[in-house]
């Protein structure tokens, strides 16, 4: 081992052996302050130049990194658990934002800036509709983990999953089929997306039990259809999930009349069940387009999704991209790329995971406090992010929210995910990603007292 690899391995050790706390010697907001450059020169008995090297090794490997005038700090996760400022203000049980608290800006902000120093002609490049070709190759590493296999020529980066669904929506698709359907709730923002694109759509019901097969079966028969657009997994926003049967049986029926199915796996890094597997691994005919969400692991604002689609599609879909935007953003798709290649989205992903399946766990456990009470009996209980409360027809969820807001608490509805109106039935709709786990049983005590009011004054 060469002497500065040995000077690499001491300040590793070093770094291991530190607090986590607020040391006033060693820590400053940047991160954990390692020991000055002359320091380790007398320490080691080396040049300057050897320890500087030591540093630009962990610098590369994104472990550390040099402020001017200051020194070398350790890379760390920025505001990552400052889970205590999560209980300041009302309970959020209504966004459906990623926690800001947990995400790790000092890491994210190191990627940036390497991805500013190291990708510095791409910066400067048009033409790469497809996406950066080293994070197409680190996504096909990646979303075989998912269960997804696919060539890199199958891959597209776009400009987040919305970008993607405007594509699949505006370009032509084999037999000249034009209707989308939609799932009922569904993705709320997918049927102004059509409307405004002057695409049709129709509607098939989704419940607790899954799709209503019945009337799924009438529309892929009867109605010209492009796609379906499913959420198999994590359903936005009822929470539930369709079985590998229902999934196998989803895709027998769209090989049987002909019908694409675009499958958004927008939660697929909170699942901690080995056997749920996507919609794209049990597809035998080409007949699934899988989206990924980078939004909500990382941030809305990082503007990165991914599309895989069947061969057949391909090259329709990156002509339409290219008169888009001709290429997603190279700087976030270098940074996301470093940020994957370094292993820190591994990390940040069992963060989330643990932190998410946490509160998902106390919000049951709080609920199941209530055995009588029909609402939280009846909510969906499969993990992600979010549930649903099904509320007798005659509660106004007008008033709901108005006295929840009272008591402190922010919930939502789930009018907005019916684009047929008159197809949606009354329910309250809770949110994890922004509250703090201790504070959720307060929160359940809060809704049941406030809902069994409305209810007993009926």
């Amino acid at each position: 081992m060469k002497k500065y690899e040995q000077i690499a391995d001491a300040i590793l050790q070093w770094i291991r052996e530190q607090p986590n706390g607020s040391d006033s010697v060693h820590h400053k907001v940047q991160g954990i302050k390692l020991p000055a450059v002359r320091t380790l020169a007398k320490q080691f008995n080396c040049s300057i130049s050897t320890v500087i090297r030591a540093y630009s090794l962990l610098e590369d490997r994104h472990l550390v990194y040099a402020l001017p005038q200051s020194g070398y700090y350790v890379v760390r996760n920025g505001n990552v658990d400052s889970e205590s400022s999560l209980g300041e203000g009302p309970l959020d049980f209504a966004s459906a934002a990623p926690d800001p608290r947990v995400f790790p800006y000092g890491d994210f902000k190191h990627c940036i800036d390497q991805a500013m120093e190291k990708n510095q002609e791409d910066l400067f490049l048009y033409g790469t509709e497809r996406g950066l070709p080293s994070l197409i190759g680190l996504l096909q590493n990646q979303f075989a983990d998912y269960q997804v296999f696919a060539k890199p020529e199958q891959f597209f980066i776009t400009s987040g999953v919305q970008q993607a669904l405007a594509i699949l929506a505006l370009m032509p698709f084999p037999g000249g089929k034009r209707h989308v359907l939609l799932e009922q709730p569904g993705y709320h923002n997918m049927p102004p997306l059509l409307r405004s694109l002057n695409v049709p759509m129709l509607g098939v019901p989704r419940s607790f039990e899954g799709l209503d097969w019945d009337v799924l079966e009438q529309r892929f028969r009867e109605d010209s259809l492009k796609f379906f657009y499913v959420t198999p997994r994590f359903h936005n926003p009822l929470g539930t999930s369709l079985s590998a049967a229902d999934k196998k049986r989803l895709l027998a029926l769209a090989a049987k009349y002909d019908v694409y199915l675009v499958e958004d796996d927008y939660l697929a890094d909170l699942e901690d069940n080995s056997r749920q597997d996507p919609l794209w691994s049990y597809d035998t005919e080409d007949r699934v387009i899988y989206l990924k969400s980078y939004s909500k692991i990382l941030f809305p604002g990082l503007r990165i999704g991914a599309a895989v689609l069947p061969i057949a599609l391909s090259q329709a879909f990156s002509l339409h991209k290219r008169m888009l935007d001709i290429d997603s953003s190279i700087l976030s798709q270098a940074a996301l790329d470093m940020y994957i290649r370094n292993g820190m989205f591994s990390q940040h992903r069992k963060t989330i995971q643990s932190r998410y399946t946490g509160r998902m766990n106390k919000l049951f456990e709080a609920m199941n406090a209530y055995p009588d009470f029909a609402p939280f009996q009846l909510a969906p209980r499969t993990g992600g992010e979010h549930t649903v409360l099904p509320l007798p027809d005659y509660v106004s969820l007008d008033m709901l929210i108005k006295r929840l807001k009272a008591q402190g608490i922010v919930a939502g509805t789930t009018e907005p995910y019916f684009f047929e109106k008159t197809a949606a039935p009354k329910m309250l709709r809770l949110n994890i990603s922004n509250i703090h786990e201790d504070l959720i049983e307060s929160g359940v005590h809060i809704l049941h007292q406030t809902l069994s009011s409305i209810i007993k004054e009926r």
